[in-house]
């Protein structure tokens, strides 16, 4: 972090990461048996309905330069079958995505929070989505909620992330007007500059999603772009929730369902003071 804010740039792209979803679920990286196999003994991450959705490219411009490196092929994406559309009763349905390398490691993950968004929704009045990413960057789970701040606004979300010394930022993940796709634009509360933009390509057969970084330090920081690529394939499956989410709580209201909390889900809730506190630290909270 810069000790000085006019030390730090924002304009320029730094950092693009493109997120291509294939058309189908069957490519080459899980061709055979074998290559399943592969994934599997590489990390524990890629679970048995694993289904390979997409492939992850990425280009950064480097110290002492004025433009952005090549395009290069750094990882791939999958979906969980069995909690999505293997998942016969729409309403226990829940999407869980998960990053890797193009060498098998496990980068991050971002699961729906089915709990929150029907709280959340129940609330506004209206369908309001809800996710949890969880990066090797770091043990803290990061929140990304959908927020309501008018009936004018557009499509918002937000989220925080901490940073030194006990500071933390905030961001907003604001709909763009008057965009032929999807579109986002994010904004730093600290400086109300725009620090990246997220834009959707739905001419491909399966969708791209492209993360923009235009703010030096944040390209940089690992964690604040796991963020943003986990909630950019998002962008592809969040007319399916909020088409649940709105049955959902129609059949909730008239008695007639209820909805379950996944287990996985429940475990993202346990009490995450009895690992970050020191015992003699409860007495304190």
């Amino acid at each position: 972090m810069p000790k000085n804010e006019d030390d730090r740039k924002v304009g320029p792209v730094f950092r693009v990461l493109s997120q291509d979803l294939y058309s189908t679920g069957f490519h080459g990286e899980e061709v055979g048996l074998r290559q399943y196999e592969v994934w599997r003994a590489k990390s524990r991450q890629f679970t048995k309905d694993a289904d390979i959705i997409g492939k992850i490219k990425e280009a950064k411009m480097k110290r002492g330069e004025k433009k952005l490196s090549k395009m290069e092929r750094t990882g791939f994406i999958i979906l969980r079958k069995s909690v999505w559309h293997e998942q016969e009763d729409e309403l226990l349905r829940r999407l869980v995505l998960k990053l890797f390398t193009a060498r098998g490691s496990w980068v991050a993950t971002i699961e729906e929070m089915v709990a929150d968004e029907y709280t959340n929704s129940y609330v506004s009045d209206k369908p309001m989505l809800a996710f949890a990413v969880v990066s090797r960057e770091t043990e803290v789970i990061t929140y990304i909620r959908q927020v309501r701040r008018g009936a004018m606004a557009t499509e918002n979300y937000a989220f925080y992330i901490l940073g030194p010394g006990k500071t933390f930022e905030v961001f907003r993940i604001e709909g763009k007007r008057a965009t032929m796709g999807d579109d986002f634009k994010v904004v730093r509360l600290a400086s109300g500059k725009t620090v990246a933009e997220i834009d959707s390509k739905w001419g491909d057969i399966g969708g791209e999603f492209v993360v923009k970084v235009k703010d030096s330090v944040l390209a940089e920081n690992e964690w604040f772009c796991r963020i943003l690529q986990c909630f950019s394939v998002v962008i592809s499956y969040r007319g399916e929730i909020f088409k649940r989410l709105e049955k959902g709580l129609k059949k909730w209201q008239k008695g007639k369902d209820t909805p379950l909390q996944h287990r996985h889900e429940i475990s993202l809730l346990a009490n995450p003071r009895k690992l970050t506190l020191k015992t003699e630290e409860f007495e304190e909270v």
